[in-house]
């Protein structure tokens, strides 16, 4: 079971929709922190709306949350911070959220404005431990956060929800200007952008880039050695740090890696395809169509059993960049079917198997 942050707004729907889409058994978390009188209410009524039509599971927490910051002499967003985190960690050891992109690029000018070292330029990761503090809580917890959205942007999010004809609700708070951070969207970065409309793309790029800069020693060449075979950061530290004679195992979406006695062993998964690419083709019939990668477009990636992933979903997890992504060429049956995404993976419903009578070799020039 996945356990997903839900507050109504489009990234945690993008994020819900995503996970769903990917056959994940997923349940929704959503916080009400009764802030917005009547509008509170509507998007709790939205979220139980949306999980009851996807047939999820939703559990929802009413936060006095104004009392709570007032009794501990916090403000508005730290107390509903504090509240909404320890009550996921009661609820799971593993939250997933909706941050993206445009919330990273936020972030990095944000501890820039305060006042921060390199590490306060690395941003939000892909996964990180969250310490959680309390003024309520008798002992300290922490909670596993994972933001799978972290390289899409917002444009993005928008354009995946309206090529699914999913509305979402927009919380009228994120146009006031009171917190930093909105000040920080709804002016600092348009001003900026009037300078460089490309500013976000390298404030992200200086997250990234300050990150590899705090890795040292044997992480810094585990970090080149394996970031090509698709570990994460937080996988790599790991990696360096063990160093007793338990044996452990890392998996990324293309390896395995064990590690035993300080000695690293590394092998490609079974399921990756490997060249050349062949299809049954009596399942293909014959006729194949060659176009670009459009929004939308799902298949099957080999090895995998049930559902459908996007295409561009496939591509990013892979590090192939949004200019590629959109250059990528995709192979379909006159009824619109994906056969293949060229020079990367065949749909698995296409494979090569023991019932085989005929086969077919794909190229693409």
């Amino acid at each position: 079971m996945k356990y997903v942050a839900l507050s109504g707004g489009a990234d945690s729907v993008c994020l819900l929709l995503k996970m769903l889409e990917q056959g994940e058994d997923v349940t929704a978390l959503h916080c009400n922190f009764h802030l917005r009188d009547e509008e509170s209410d509507r998007d709790e009524q939205f979220c139980r709306t949306l999980c009851k039509r996807l047939n999820t599971e939703i559990r929802v927490k009413d936060f006095n949350t104004r009392e709570y910051a007032d009794a501990n002499h916090i403000s508005i967003e730290m107390a509903a911070r504090e509240l909404r985190y320890n009550w996921f960690a009661e609820e799971t050891d593993t939250i997933y959220v909706a941050h993206h992109r445009d919330d990273q690029a936020e972030t990095v000018l944000m501890n820039i404005i305060r006042g921060t070292g390199v590490k306060g330029l690395t941003g939000m990761s892909a996964e990180s431990v969250l310490h959680l503090t309390s003024h309520t809580a008798a002992a300290p917890k922490s909670i596993l956060v994972k933001r799978p959205l972290l390289s899409y942007t917002k444009e993005q999010i928008i354009r995946y929800l309206e090529d699914r004809h999913q509305d979402y609700v927009t919380d009228s708070t994120n146009l006031e200007r009171d917190a930093l951070r909105n000040r920080i969207r709804l002016d600092i970065i348009p001003q900026m952008e009037r300078l460089n409309p490309k500013v976000k793309e390298h404030l992200c790029q200086l997250a990234e880039n300050a990150s590899e800069e705090l890795l040292t020693g044997e992480t810094a060449a585990l970090y080149h050695l394996l970031s090509p075979l698709g570990f994460k950061r937080n996988q790599i530290k790991e990696i360096a740090a063990h160093k007793g004679s338990e044996t452990r195992i890392w998996i990324s979406e293309t390896h395995h890696l064990v590690k035993s006695k300080g000695n690293i062993t590394y092998e490609q998964k079974h399921t990756v395809r490997k060249e050349p690419f062949r299809v049954d083709a009596d399942k293909v019939n014959g006729t194949l169509l060659y176009r670009r990668v459009r929004p939308g477009d799902r298949f099957r990636p080999f090895g995998m059993k049930k559902g459908t992933k996007l295409v561009n979903d496939y591509l990013a997890e892979r590090g192939v960049n949004l200019l590629e992504r959109e250059k990528t060429i995709v192979a379909h049956t006159p009824e619109g079917q994906i056969v293949w995404v060229v020079d990367h993976e065949i749909d698995d419903r296409f494979r090569v198997d023991e019932s085989t009578r005929n086969v077919l070799t794909l190229t693409f020039s």
